[in-house]
């Protein structure tokens, strides 16, 4: 017989698979919907989160651009952490005229009638000489900020001046023209070796923040600066092909390199170390000034060298020299992206919610304060020293935001929790009321029945004579009387919920009421053999309720009859000590555990051995120590399993 299992295992299998299958889909789909019910019971914590999350986003977006100038304002220039390397050099009007006499007649009459802009400042002879002067003590670079384009007349140069003006130490800066071309300056040995753009673009409020590294494949002077500055570094000799692989370098990512970079304001006007051009050329600058420094030559003095600053106004060549310093330094403002800085405030708002939700006020206060002030802490030593850029204001505000959000959310929520508590309460002293009512009423309408069932057997007993039934109304009359005191304690705790307890205080001898109470429980005692001894001290009268005593005195002899085994041994003794009247109870019961001291004196509470020996409501110890804290006294008992129980309470004299 040809028996083939496979297909019955593949289907078994099959089967057990998609059992598997389906038992992971339907746990998987009770746990999106368990989510989504939370989420929605969470669903007015869940809006206001994201409110709050709203207003973060809004905040940190108005703070990338706000908050700039603020920043630098707040940090105040840094002069000791510029870098040491760079000089400029002031070629202002004054000392260019005093230098350059033949445009002194000429210079008005220009002013007047036109814009001579930077040709004005150009004498080959002078340029030769100041170049001269500073390329002798070796320099790292050289970067001249004036413009000097077609209108520049430079005559006839000679091939030394202009070996000296090609120098690849030397960079000349160039312009834009309006359609965004560049102005090649006239000694620029190729398109790109030795040039630099030197533009500087302002904002529409005319504050100059950011630069671009390269315009139309050029790179921005402090860019070319700073590369020639780190090839100098290198052992390796400066060759131009070295400044090509550098610069190659750097134009890899090109349009992360022509992205505009903000420029990290360390140093306002005047920060950086400034040699006058006069005195460069009258030879009162002390040797080796340049020696391997980065020299910026610039105007300072003319007003459209001007720029506006977060640091104040500053020239273009001390413009460009922070640059320059940001570059070299490493010193650039590096943003955190965006996303990530949403993605953040959402993390933030989920935080401070859960620290809100579930701390008391003083300590959210503290914490929100702490983490503001440590948030602005941190954000201020990231960018100082690191050049680090995260918001700072933004964060702060939207913490306070959330705190103002969800204290009112907390306030809300209080009042409705107050209110329900209100509702609660009032429910639950309309039901205490109606059960306090009912067992006054039922216990009030029992009283007289028993009283009549107390009446019969008395009546019946005084005429009876057969034994045994004399024996049972006897046991009716007891049983009668144990159900009376019942109500009776009933009663007495409906009037010490209800709050409308009062005793009569009165002179009393406390002697007198122990040997009443022990004329009643006597013939009890007899019918178990129980001798109940008498150990009274002669006893000043106190102020008390007599009924109040007499019940607690009863209450205490009646539960050692109880418990107390036939032929026992019951004593009563009463005591002056000290300030207090001391009475005591003691027996030779089976006694009481530890574990059970402290139950026995509260309401409807028994031992856990004495459902077993003997009937009883567990109000009798609990009625007896209210009316002894009533009249200022206290309660005690000393009881071990085995060696019998001494109870008793001890009232004040006085």
């Amino acid at each position: 017989m040809d028996i083939r299992p496979e297909p019955c295992y593949t289907a078994l299998m099959s089967f057990v698979q998609d059992f598997i299958e389906s038992r992971r889909l339907e746990s998987r789909r009770r746990r999106f919907w368990g989510i989504a019910l939370k989420l929605w019971r969470k669903r007015s914590i869940a809006a206001r989160a994201l409110l709050c999350w709203a207003v973060g986003a809004i905040l940190i977006t108005i703070d990338q651009s706000s908050s700039h100038d603020l920043r630098y304002k707040l940090r105040g220039p840094r002069p000791a952490s510029l870098d040491s390397r760079i000089v400029v050099i002031d070629v202002n009007e004054r000392d260019w005229i005093a230098l350059d006499p033949q445009i002194r007649n000429i210079l008005r009459p220009l002013k007047e009638v036109s814009n001579a802009g930077d040709s004005l400042f150009w004498n080959t002879v002078l340029w030769e000489r100041v170049l001269s002067r500073v390329l002798a003590d070796l320099p790292v670079a050289i970067g001249i900020t004036f413009h000097f384009g077609e209108s520049v007349r430079t005559g006839k140069v000679g091939p030394a001046t202009r070996a000296l003006f090609e120098d690849p130490r030397i960079v000349w800066g160039a312009d834009l023209d309006s359609a965004g071309r560049a102005l090649i300056p006239v000694f620029a040995a190729t398109y790109n070796r030795n040039v630099a753009i030197r533009s500087l673009r302002v904002d529409d409020d005319g504050t100059l923040r950011r630069y671009a590294r390269s315009l139309v494949q050029i790179p921005h002077m402090g860019t070319r600066l700073a590369e020639i500055a780190a090839l100098a570094e290198t052992p390796r000799a400066q060759s131009e092909g070295e400044v090509r692989s550098v610069r190659t370098a750097v134009d890899f990512d090109r349009a992360a390199f022509d992205a505009p970079v903000e420029i990290n304001y360390l140093g306002a006007a005047g920060s950086f170390p400034t040699v006058s051009v006069r005195d460069l050329l009258e030879s009162r600058v002390p040797p080796e000034a340049f020696h391997g420094k980065v020299v910026i030559i610039g105007n300072r003095s003319d007003a459209s060298e001007l720029y506006t600053t977060p640091l104040g106004r500053m020239s273009r060549a001390e413009a460009i020299a922070n640059i320059t310093d940001n570059q070299l330094r490493q010193k650039e403002p590096q943003r955190v992206p965006l996303w990530i800085s949403f993605l953040f405030s959402g993390l933030l708002v989920a935080a401070a919610v859960v620290f809100i939700l579930n701390y008391p006020q003083p300590i959210v206060i503290f914490g929100i304060v702490l983490c503001a002030l440590g948030w602005l802490s941190l954000s201020a030593w990231l960018f100082d020293s690191f050049a680090f850029w995260i918001p700072a204001v933004g964060p702060v505000v939207q913490i306070a935001v959330t705190y103002i959000v969800f204290l009112s959310h907390q306030v809300s929520a209080n009042e409705a929790r107050n209110w329900r508590l209100e509702q609660d309460r009032k429910a639950t002293e309309e039901l205490e009321q109606l059960k306090t009512n009912f067992v006054s009423m039922m216990s009030h309408d029992l009283k007289t029945p028993i009283a009549k069932i107390q009446a019969i057997c008395d009546r019946l007993l005084s005429h009876v004579s057969d034994g045994e039934l004399v024996d049972d109304l006897k046991n009716l009359r007891r049983s009668s009387e144990d159900l009376n005191r019942y109500i009776r304690s009933i009663l007495q705790v409906t009037k010490i919920e209800a709050r409308e307890f009062s005793i009569s205080r009165e002179p009393l001898d406390i002697n007198e009421s122990i040997e009443r109470v022990l004329s009643r429980l006597r013939p009890l005692a007899r019918e178990k053999n129980i001798d109940i001894r008498e150990v009274l001290e002669p006893q000043f009268s106190i102020e008390a309720d007599p009924t109040l005593i007499e019940e607690m005195i009863h209450n205490l002899v009646e539960n050692a009859v109880k418990y107390t085994p036939p032929r026992g041994n019951i004593t009563v003794s009463s005591t002056e000590e000290e300030n207090y009247v001391v009475v005591r109870i003691a027996d030779t019961g089976p006694g009481i555990p530890i574990e059970d001291h402290g139950l026995v004196w509260n309401k409807f509470t028994r031992g856990h051995k004495a459902h077993t020996t003997a009937s009883g409501s567990g109000l009798g110890l609990y009625l007896v120590k209210y009316f002894v804290e009533l009249h200022g006294g206290q309660v005690f008992l000393d009881s071990q399993p085995g060696t019998g129980t001494t109870i008793g309470f001890k009232l004040p004299t006085e």
